[in-house]
Order: structure tokens, then sequence, then C-alpha cells
């Protein structure tokens, strides 16, 4: 059973020290296939296994992870409120989730919800292990507040690796960028076109960041102009410039699992991948296109005349060099031309949620009160 493997699987990882915790294990900012070469960050959009070397599956007809079979009876499992009803949005065939506004302000960007690896919705809903009352998180705290809101689900419980082991198999069913990307793209490609006019935001955990970013070049690409209709950014805990689990996985896990550290890059030595290269420009020169409402990926004149702002959150990093956070940094979740933020060393995700709370520093910039706070802020400016 799947969920049994994760939670032996964790069991076993308490063992060891902190140090060896992969942030691919349980819901990671994770990464993708080795770097061919520093020229191999062209873009030719319409290429499946691109120029970035990244196999996307562009075929979501044959995408395992493109659909909402069996969402009614999944298990609960390691990870919250997995069972649900999928949202209904006009051309779209993925799995997602649309949570429900008392009375939606139309004048408020919908705001579209991306979680991390080896993980759900869950990440942005209440959480109680023990039948207490739940506090609230960002789903609630939003709808709440009037915005519409969406969820995209990768279904990571369809992974179609080995799960053998988590050495060289996929045992944490882990994701990578190549599987996740196209999700994404047709889910933002499909609400956006199902809701002209309006305004967007997005938030994204973990792997998500590095995956939202990657499918709005690839839409812009595309030709589909999502820049011209998003408010905000927010990117909680990514690993925009490289993951711990880079050198415990990367050329020595064939599966989604290693690929994806790879995709990333090393935390402690980051040099840019094949694929953070063109999602990241020369010295940072893309990682916030249309902040200035004008350029984008070395292109003037392409955002329609509209101002991204950019937001990112992630625990500080401690005063004596290491790091709490088990996957990121400030460093590697940073992105020039954003508001860079952080939360303290105390801000922990204190739910339990998450295989019995295991990485909750990792979840503390999206789960802990100061991280919610902040986030709600910066949507509602």
């Amino acid at each position: 059973m799947m969920y049994t493997t994760r939670i032996s699987s964790i069991a076993l990882l308490a063992l060891a020290s902190s140090a060896c915790l992969t942030q691919t294990d349980f819901g990671g900012a994770g990464a993708g296939p080795a770097p061919s070469s520093a020229s191999a960050g062209t873009d030719p959009a319409t290429n499946t296994t691109n120029a970035d070397g990244i196999p996307y599956r562009e075929d979501l007809s044959k995408h395992p992870g493109c659909t909402t079979d069996g969402l009614a009876a999944r298990p609960a499992g390691a990870t919250n409120a997995v069972q649900y009803a999928p949202a209904v949005i006009p051309g779209y065939k993925c799995a997602a989730k649309q949570y429900q506004t008392p009375s939606e302000d139309t004048n408020k960007p919908i705001v579209l919800l991306v979680h991390g690896n080896s993980s759900t919705p869950g990440d942005y809903e209440a959480y109680s292990a023990d039948g207490s009352p739940a506090t609230p998180m960002l789903s609630e705290r939003l709808t709440q507040a009037g915005f519409k809101v969406f969820a995209v689900d990768a279904r990571f419980d369809k992974n179609d690796d080995p799960t053998g082991n988590n050495t060289t198999e996929n045992a944490g069913r882990n994701i990578d960028h190549g599987w996740y990307v196209p999700i994404l793209q047709h889910f933002i490609d499909s609400v956006m076109t199902a809701n002209p006019g309006r305004k967007f935001s997005i938030v994204g955990f973990s792997l998500g960041p590095t995956v939202i970013r990657d499918a709005l070049r690839r839409l812009h690409r595309a030709g589909k102009k999502p820049f011209a209709s998003i408010k905000t950014l927010v990117l909680a805990s990514g690993a925009n410039h490289g993951v711990s689990s880079f050198r415990a996985l990367c050329g020595t896990n064939p599966t989604m699992r290693g690929k994806v550290a790879c995709e990333m890059g090393d935390r402690t030595a980051f040099a840019p991948t094949a694929f953070q290269i063109p999602n990241n420009g020369p010295d940072g020169a893309y990682e916030t296109p249309c902040a200035d409402g004008d350029h984008a990926y070395g292109q003037a004149g392409v955002c329609g005349g509209n101002k991204v702002a950019y937001v990112t959150i992630v625990m500080q990093d401690p005063k004596d060099g290491t790091l709490q956070d088990e996957f990121v940094s400030q460093g590697s979740a940073a992105l020039k031309g954003a508001t860079n933020l952080t939360v303290s060393l105390s801000d922990i995700d204190t739910t339990g949620y998450f295989v019995k709370g295991a990485f909750k520093n990792h979840y503390g910039a999206i789960r802990s009160a100061n991280g919610v706070n902040q986030i709600v802020d910066a949507l509602s400016k």
C-alpha cells in the first residue's frame, strides 16, 4: 500500500541524521534530469523532450497523472483532504479542487494553489490529527475573505515509477517537472480561458514554485500571454537555486525521485542546471518576468503593460550557518526582483500535517500563523 510505504520510509529516515533527509522523500522541492550542457537553455516551445533535456509528458491523454479517477475513494493516508469531488472547469481534463467561497468578491483575483511533491491540495487546508478544532489555513482564510480559489492536484498517487525502495527506486512517489508542468500548464490555461477579464494570483509551495515558473514560461513561449492576467505570484519554500537532495539522489536514482533533484541543482554549491537556466536567465535576469510590466525572458513589450508582483517566503537561515529548513535556504528560495520574505525559526507547522509533522520547518512558510498571515497580506494588496 502506497501510504504504508511512505510512513515506514519516514520512520527509517528518522533514525538518520537530519542532513540525510531529502526533500524529494515526501513533499519537498525536488528536481529533474541532469543538465546536459549550458547551451541547453534555449526553449523551442513545441518540443516534447525540449532543449532543456526535460521529458515533458505533454500528451495528457496518455499522462497517468491527468485523471480524476479514484478521487472519491482515495485513502487519506499521510496527507490531508485528498478525497473530493473534482472541480468542473471547461476544457480541463485533470484533477483540481474548487473551494467554496461564501461570498465572492469578483474585484479580487482568482487564486490558484499549487501543492508540493508527493502531496495534495491538503498542503493548504486545515488539519487536526486528534479531532481538536483545526486552525484555518490558506484555503479557508482566502475563501472567507471573498477570494475564489482552486487547487491543482498532480496525482502523485498515480506515479508509474518502481516503488521498491528510495535509493534506486521511488517508494516516496516523488514526481518531477516533466510530470507536473504539463498538468499545471493545462490547469492555468483552462482556468484563465474560462474566466476572461479576471486577474489571477498563484501560490506555490516547495516543488510548486519551480513548476509554476516553468509552466508560465512555457505558456508564454506558446503565445498564451499568461503574465498579462497575473496580479501576484507567491512562491513559498522553493528550490529556485538548489535543493538539499541533489548530492544524495542526482545521478544515483534513475526515477523521477533522482531526476527532480538533478533539475533543481545543488543547494550547497549551486550552479545553473539545464532546467534552471531558461527560468533564471543570466545572473537572475529572467527570474521575475513582467515585474516591470514590459520585459520577460529578454524580450520587451510582452507583458500587456501588466506589472506582476513577486513574493517569496521561506524559513530564515540560522545565524550559525546551519539550515533549519530541511530542503531549501533563503538563498535558494529568493528571486531577483521579488519581495523576499521569511518566517522565523519558531514559525513551524504545529498541526502535525504531513506524516505526523515531518518537515515542519519546511512547511512553516505556508502553515505557520506568520506564514499564512504574510501570504494573505501579499494576496490582498
